[in-house]
C-alpha cells in the first residue's frame, strides 16, 4: 500500500473539484491521412485530463488508454501528452473522446494508407513539367496549355558564352518556372534513390501518366527532368546553373509567361551535383535502355572532370539584371563527395574516391549526407567508409528516436523550423529508413513513420500540409498555377514548404503577407498565396516526402533495398518504439466523478489504496 501525505494534496484537491465543473476543451491532433493497421500509432494531445476513449462508427467505445505524461514542446509552447493506441488494429473510421467529449471523428486506420500519397506526390511532378500541354486524360480539371516551349535559349554573358543552346523539357522548380540545376540535383537523386532502393515495387506502381517507352512510371517521370538536365552540360563538360527569365514571372499560367529565358552561370557545385545524378542514373535505367544509360554515365564522367579542373568556378549570387532564385554556393566540396561517391558506385574506378562523412541531413546545399547513404549502403565498396559511414547514420538516428519520445512525438527541434521545415521533417524520416535498413531495428521504421504523422496533420497547426489530402489541407499555395488556373482547389500532392519564424514575405507592399508570425516558430503560418516563406511548394520538398511516403509503402508489402538487413521476401511487422520512463511525482486526476491520485501510471485512492 502507498501513503501519501494527504494535507499537501488538499488544495491541489479543491482546486481539481473546481476546475472539474468548468468545460475545457482538449485538442487531439492525428495524421489525418490515416494510421497502418498492424503498426504503432499514437496521436498528440493538449489539454487532456484523464483516460481517453476511442470509438468505433456505431459510438462503441474499442479502446481506452491512458495518456503518457505530459512534456513541454518548445517550438509550438505546448505540454503535450503522447496517446499510444497500437492495439487498435481493425481498418475503420473512428471517434476520439475524453470525459465524455468527442474531440475529433477522422481517425482512420487502414492497410496501404499512404499508397495515395505517395503516388499524388509523385504525380505532382507531371503537372511540374514544363514544354508540354498537360491533357485532361492525365491532369483532370488541372488541365493546361504547354509553356516554355521555345527551344532555343539565350545564353547570359554570365556563362562565360554567347549564343543559344536548345533546352526544353524538365520541372518548374517551385511556384515559379525557372529550372535550377542545383536543385534538380538533390530532387532528381532522391526519386532515382527511391527507383533504386524499391525496383521491384515501382515497376508495377502506376499513377495516369504519359507512357514513356518501356518504362515505369516513376523512371518515365524522372527522365523527363535528366533530359533537360543532360541539355543543360555544354561541350567543355560544365553544367549551366539555371534556365530562368531576368525576374520571377506574375501570377500567370505556364503558357502566358512570354518572358525571354537565358541560361544564367556555370557553377562548379552544379556540376558536380549533375555528375552524381548522372551516375545514378546510368545504373538505374540501364536494364530498360543501355544507350540511354551510356549516355548519362559519360556525362558525369565528363562534367566530374570539368569540377576538378574548376574547383572554385562558385555562383555566388545573381549577376546584376537577374532576380531570380540564386542556389548560391561558395564551398562545393560536399557536392564533390557526392558525384564520387556516386561515380565510384557505378564504375568502380577507384579515382573517383573521394573520403568523409557527416553526421548531418542533407539539403541542397549539403549534399554529403547523401554520400553517407552512398558509402554506408555498399559496405563491400567503402570498406572503412562504410563503417564511419553508418555510425555517422545510426548516431543521428538515435538521436531523433530519442527526441520523438516527448512532445509532438516527432523529431524536430526549434532548429529545425526553418525555410522549408517540411523539407527537414521529410529528410529526417528518409535519413530514419536508412538506420532501419542497415540494422533491421524497427525503432528506425517507427520514428520514421512519425515524421509522416507530423506531415499529414499530428503537428500544432492541426492540419496536413499536403495539398488535397488530410481533413485540413493547404488551399492557397504560393504556386502561380494554383493560383491562377481558375480551379478552386490546388493541384493536389504538394508539400508546402511549412512553419517557420522569418517572416520573410511580411511588409505593406500589395504583394507582401500581413503579420503571422506567433512568437513560436511551430505555428508561425499562414495559409495564404502570398507566403512564398511558409506556404510555397518546392520538387526538394516533394521528393523526401514522396520517398518517405513510398519506401514505407514499398516495406510494408515486403520489400526492402538489396543491401538490406532484413531480406525483401518478409513484410515487417514494426515493433512499438517503448518511451522511456520518467520518474515524477503523484498528480492529481479527475474522471467518473472521482478524484485520485496517479504515480508511475498506477491509480490510487486519497487514502492511499491503489484502485487500479
Amino acid at each position: 500500500m502507498l501513503k501519501f501525505g494527504l494535507k499537501q494534496y488538499i488544495p491541489l484537491a479543491v482546486a481539481m473539484l473546481s476546475f472539474a465543473t468548468v468545460s475545457h476543451a482538449a485538442t487531439a491532433y492525428i495524421n489525418q491521412v490515416g494510421y497502418r493497421t498492424g503498426e504503432a500509432k499514437e496521436f498528440a494531445l493538449v489539454d487532456g485530463n484523464g483516460s481517453v476513449e476511442i470509438a468505433d462508427a456505431n459510438g462503441q467505445t474499442v479502446l481506452t488508454a491512458t495518456p503518457s505524461a505530459a512534456s513541454y514542446w518548445g517550438p509550438s509552447g505546448q505540454n503535450v501528452q503522447l496517446v499510444d493506441f497500437s492495439d487498435l488494429k481493425v481498418p475503420g473510421t473512428y471517434s476520439i473522446k475524453v470525459g465524455g467529449q468527442v474531440l475529433r471523428s477522422d481517425l482512420k486506420i487502414s492497410d496501404k494508407t499512404f499508397e495515395e500519397v505517395a503516388k499524388a506526390s509523385l504525380k505532382w511532378y507531371y503537372y511540374q513539367r514544363a514544354s508540354m500541354a498537360l491533357d485532361e486524360a492525365y491532369a483532370g480539371k488541372w488541365k493546361r496549355a504547354a509553356g516554355h516551349t521555345n527551344a532555343s535559349v539565350q545564353l547570359h554573358s554570365s556563362t562565360g558564352a554567347s549564343g543559344t543552346i536548345n533546352s526544353t523539357k524538365g520541372w518548374y522548380d517551385a511556384g515559379d518556372y525557372g529550372r535550377y540545376t542545383v536543385n534538380s540535383g538533390i530532387t532528381t537523386y532522391t526519386l532515382l534513390s527511391l527507383y533504386e532502393h524499391f525496383p521491384d515495387y515501382f515497376n508495377t506502381l502506376k499513377w495516369n501518366i504519359p507512357a514513356e517507352g518501356n518504362l515505369p512510371d516513376l523512371l518515365a517521370e524522372i527522365k523527363w527532368n535528366l533530359d533537360w538536365m543532360l541539355t543543360m552540360q555544354a561541350s567543355d563538360g560544365g553544367v549551366y546553373h539555371k534556365l530562368t527569365s531576368l525576374d520571377f514571372p506574375g501570377d500567370v499560367m505556364p503558357a502566358k509567361d512570354k518572358a525571354a529565358l537565358y541560361v544564367i552561370g556555370k557553377s562548379t557545385a552544379g556540376t558536380f551535383d549533375f555528375a552524381g545524378v548522372m551516375a545514378v542514373a546510368a545504373r538505374v535505367y540501364k536494364p530498360f535502355d543501355a544507350s540511354y544509360a551510356s549516355q548519362c554515365l559519360e556525362a558525369a564522367k565528363k562534367a566530374y572532370a570539368w569540377g576538378l579542373a574548376n574547383p572554385d568556378r562558385n555562383f555566388l549570387g545573381n549577376p546584376e539584371g537577374v532576380s531570380t532564385g540564386t542556389y548560391a554556393n561558395d564551398d562545393p566540396t560536399d557536392e564533390k563527395l557526392f558525384a564520387g561517391t556516386e561515380l565510384y558506385i557505378s564504375t568502380g574506378d577507384a579515382s573517383y574516391k573521394v573520403a568523409g562523412s557527416t553526421e548531418y541531413v542533407s539539403w541542397w546545399g549539403g549534399m554529403d549526407g547523401i554520400a553517407t547513404y552512398g558509402k554506408a549502403t555498399h559496405a563491400t565498396e567503402f570498406g572503412g567508409d562504410a563503417a564511419e559511414a553508418k555510425q555517422n547514420i545510426l548516431k543521428t538516428a538515435d538521436m531523433f528516436v530519442e527526441r520523438a519520445q516527448t512532445g509532438f512525438g516527432v523529431i524536430m527541434n526549434e532548429d529545425d523550423f526553418a525555410w522549408g521545415s517540411n523539407s527537414s521533417a521529410a529528410n529526417q524520416g528518409v535519413w530514419l529508413l536508412h538506420a532501419y535498413y542497415l540494422t533491421g531495428d524497427s525503432k528506425y521504421y517507427a520514428t520514421a513513420v512519425k515524421a509522416m504523422d507530423y506531415l499529414l496533420g499530428k503537428n500544432p497547426l492541426d492540419m496536413s500540409f499536403l495539398t488535397g489530402y488530410g481533413t485540413k489541407s493547404p488551399k492557397m499555395p504560393h504556386h502561380r498555377p494554383s493560383t491562377s488556373d481558375g480551379v478552386a482547389e490546388p493541384v493536389p500532392g504538394m508539400l508546402v514548404g511549412g512553419p517557420q519564424p522569418g517572416g520573410e514575405d511580411i511588409g505593406t507592399e500589395s504583394w507582401e503577407c500581413s503579420e503571422y508570425r506567433t512568437g513560436k516558430p511551430a505555428t508561425s503560418y499562414t495559409d495564404s498565396r502570398c507566403s512564398y516563406a511558409t506556404n510555397e511548394v518546392a520538387i526538394n520538398w516533394n521528393a523526401p516526402f514522396a520517398y518517405l511516403a513510398g519506401a514505407i509503402e514499398a516495406l510494408s508489402a515486403g520489400y526492402a533495398p538489396k543491401f538490406a538487413a532484413f531480406p525483401s521476401t518478409v513484410a515487417i511487422k514494426p515493433a512499438v518504439v517503448h518511451k522511456t520512463s520518467v520518474k515524477q511525482g503523484p498528480q492529481l486526476r479527475f474522471a467518473d466523478q472521482m478524484l485520485y491520485v496517479e504515480k508511475n501510471g498506477k491509480r490510487f485512492n486519497l487514502k492511499g489504496h491503489r484502485i487500479k
